[in-house]
């Protein structure tokens, strides 16, 4: 998807609308960034609940309570969501983490047993690929902090 940016009140709707057709897009992020706003934009007429923003936090705060899914004029869906008030990893099991990063698991499988993958792991794999190009470091570290968090 191309970056879109706009200034302050001034949405690129004419840009985001056609990259929305033919696909079903669903809105999700914390409660209070403008979700349901962005949704009022694009299907004039829907007329979801919004909130004002804080003028000292410059926090949105939470507005919907429900889910609904509404055809784009131009193409599509867009779904709306409540906003998510906080996230965390600690009912996921840990191997379930690096399935999700198939081409780290690949690299794992060359690690020592009982490897943590962690960033003082020794002898872990996951090092020696990124030192040596295979992976790129940042990949690496976004797992690694997700390992951090299941076990926080």
């Amino acid at each position: 998807m191309p970056v879109l940016r706009s200034a302050p009140g001034a949405w690129p709707i004419d840009a985001l609308a056609p990259v929305l057709a033919g696909h079903t897009t669903v809105a999700v992020g914390h409660s209070g960034v403008g979700k349901s706003t962005l949704v009022n934009a694009l299907v004039p007429g829907t007329d979801r609940a919004v909130g004002v923003v804080n003028a000292v936090t410059g926090r949105g705060r939470h507005t919907s309570s429900s889910t609904v899914s509404l055809r784009v004029p131009t193409g599509g869906w867009i779904i709306d969501t409540p906003g998510v008030r906080s996230f965390g990893l600690g009912h996921v099991d840990i191997a379930n983490v690096l399935r999700a990063f198939t081409d780290l698991a690949a690299v794992t499988a060359e690690c020592p047993r009982g490897c943590t993958h962690r960033e003082d792991a020794p002898d872990c794999a996951l090092d020696e690929a990124v030192a040596d190009g295979r992976l790129r470091a940042d990949r690496v570290d976004d797992f690694r902090r997700l390992l951090a968090s299941v076990t926080a």
